[in-house]
């Protein structure tokens, strides 16, 4: 193995894995090719685990039969939006319960696969930061990720602490409701989209209507996979909401 090799090969193995919460929107499913005539060709149905740019890990059934280094396709679906990415069986691992495949991507952050990526990072990393009130009669809560990933949630300044607006910087967009309404189907048609800022400093702008429908799918699937760091209100509502 030359000394380039080994580099990409330990880069691959650097790459920050992002989970993927039980209740994530996202669908999974992986086709072996496996030299087990039971298991081959066939689309088992799972459980995304984490997603990183160079792979993924995903539970399935214990009745299929796989080995390391077998070929096989990792699809993904959120809604109407799918697509594939044709990988190697890095790892079969068994469990009482089921198996998990860990498969790496022939092709390294791929384009088709940012969109899935970019929600995922952009829910997962969320924590806690600073908690203020720039807006009188508020409470705000800040949940941060990298770059401009960032969670503003307001509450009333009342005991309970009810939710009354949010502003949610995503990948590629951002999603914002100003007042929030007792009918949530209200409230999920009055959200407004718009681009993030990008990593040169460019600030979000307008969008066309191809641009809302995916930041709208983007919200959709980020809403979805919150982390359990995220109060449970905020994990419901935002989910309702999206």
């Amino acid at each position: 193995m030359s000394s380039n090799d080994a580099k990409a090969k330990e880069s691959q193995r650097k790459q920050t894995r992002y989970a993927v919460s039980e209740d994530c929107r996202l669908r999974a499913s992986i086709r072996i090719r496996s030299s087990d005539e039971a298991s081959a060709n066939k689309d088992w149905v799972g459980t995304l685990v984490d997603l990183s740019a160079s792979g993924a890990h995903i539970q399935i059934s214990l009745a299929a039969v796989a080995y390391k280094g077998d070929s096989c396709v990792l699809k993904l679906a959120c809604g109407t939006v799918k697509t594939e990415m044709r990988c190697t069986l890095a790892h079969y691992l068994c469990s009482a319960r089921y198996s998990v495949c860990g498969v790496k991507f022939d092709y390294a952050a791929a384009d088709e696969l940012q969109p899935y990526l970019k929600a995922i990072v952009a829910s997962a990393t969320l924590k806690g930061g600073t908690t203020d009130s720039d807006r009188p009669g508020f409470y705000k809560e800040e949940y941060r990720g990298p770059g401009h990933t960032k969670l503003v949630v307001y509450r009333d300044n009342k005991p309970e602490r009810t939710i009354v607006g949010f502003d949610y910087t995503m990948g590629r967009y951002a999603a914002a409701l100003a007042t929030v309404e007792t009918d949530m189907i209200k409230n999920k048609a009055e959200v407004g989209f718009r681009a993030a800022p990008t990593e040169r400093g460019g600030t979000g702008g307008s969008l066309s209507s191809a641009q809302e429908a995916e930041a709208r799918w983007e919200f959709s699937l980020a809403a979805s996979n919150l982390p359990a760091a995220i109060p449970p209100d905020i994990r419901k509502f935002l989910r309702l909401v999206s």
